[in-house]
């Protein structure tokens, strides 16, 4: 059962809710919906948690764990699921996303040379910022933000609808898989 499987890996939700700091959030991480592992609170974490990992903004946890408290659906899944966005997988995932905002923007794709140029730029920016002496870079991202937003959102609703889907379907196999072995087992017994 994949909630077995999902469960291992969690936290304990009154370890969570007896945590200092939390003030007013401590009566809404005492909701059991927010730590019960079923079909719906599971495809729902999967759909908030992948699409807060497209939100092109630092600190995705925060939405997702909003999305969770606001709809119900389990909070560590949801917050967990956000870290699909890491170092590893996030040029990857702009790269797609840029794509599907500027195809869907009728907008030509960034070139090579272009990408070249935006890294060189945002590290002068970069240092610039530890360095006040350093010149201030000029970066032309204007042509770049709209293919790029709607893109990351786009992609993140995408994937947020697979996500939900592919739990959905994983759940129900499972819940399949053990009535079916249960049903044998009966069988088994009444005939010997």
């Amino acid at each position: 059962m994949p909630k077995h499987i999902i469960r291992k890996y969690l936290p304990d939700p009154e370890k969570i809710a007896n945590l200092q700091g939390l003030g007013f959030l401590r009566h809404r991480l005492q909701d059991p919906n927010l730590w019960h592992l079923n079909r719906h609170s599971a495809s729902g974490a999967m759909f908030w948690g992948m699409w807060c990992a497209f939100l092109p903004m630092p600190f995705q946890t925060v939405p997702a764990a909003i999305a969770a408290l606001l709809f119900r659906v389990n909070l560590p899944l949801c917050v967990v699921l956000v870290w699909l966005s890491n170092p590893l997988t996030l040029i990857p995932m702009v790269y797609i996303s840029y794509f599907i905002g500027a195809s869907l923007l009728s907008k030509p794709m960034i070139s090579s040379t272009e990408v070249h140029q935006l890294v060189n730029n945002l590290s002068d920016l970069i240092k610039s910022i530890f360095d006040s002496h350093a010149a201030q870079p000029s970066i032309d991202l204007s042509r770049h933000i709209e293919p790029f937003l709607l893109g990351m959102l786009v992609t993140g609703f995408l994937f947020g609808c697979l996500g939900y889907l592919a739990m959905n379907w994983y759940w129900r196999f499972h819940v399949t898989q053990a009535w079916n072995k249960r049903q044998l087992r009966r069988a088994a017994a009444k005939s010997g």
